[in-house]
């Protein structure tokens, strides 16, 4: 990221559901449902494996010159391991970008310096992490999608079910889209 300019929470969503539309539209079938964000990140060059990331880590990127690898943590439960994957998916496409984000700048894939991105509690807040899971509701909750489950009538356990997510981030996406 420049020096010069701060990046707000605003400004970190607004680059997630932008790459997340974009990761969506290159990797997916438009309209299909649940999103599956490990066949995603296989479509765009990541090698993802099961691991045993220990009890405060659930996902961790590894970035070399030209390539990702995404480790997710075995003992998570289905809804929080495919969390998980697309929250450091999230931080791929932020990496393989060839955007600036409106002048804010990320270590790219091929500059030659690595990178290491793990999803745990201790770096909760970090702008980055704001954009990665930013990027995972938006890619597993597309907003018209959700916007149209929401104004159906259906209850967050309805919504979870259909995008195969748990009701703590259905209830957090309403939050953010204004919708509770």
């Amino acid at each position: 990221m420049s020096d010069d300019k701060v990046m707000t929470y605003g400004d970190a969503r607004k680059i997630a559901r932008k790459l997340a539309s974009d990761a969506l539209k290159n990797y997916w079938t438009p309209g299909k449902f649940p999103v599956d964000p490990i066949k995603i990140a296989t479509a765009a060059g990541v090698e993802v494996y099961d691991s045993q990331l220990g009890t405060d880590r659930w996902g961790m990127l590894v970035g070399g010159d030209n390539s990702a690898t995404m480790y997710l943590d075995i003992d998570q439960p289905p809804s929080r391991k495919r969390f998980s994957a697309a929250h450091e998916l999230g931080h791929y496409m932020t990496h393989a970008s060839t955007d600036s984000f409106d002048g804010f700048k990320v270590k790219p894939i091929g500059s030659g310096e690595g990178y290491v991105d793990a999803r745990s509690d201790e770096n909760r807040g970090n702008v980055f992490e704001v954009i990665a899971n930013e990027f995972a509701g938006s890619l597993l909750m597309p907003e018209m999608k959700f916007r149209e489950l929401k104004e159906n009538g259906n209850s967050d356990i309805d919504i979870a079910n259909y995008f195969k997510v748990s009701v703590d981030a259905v209830s957090y996406r309403s939050r953010l889209l204004g919708l509770s």
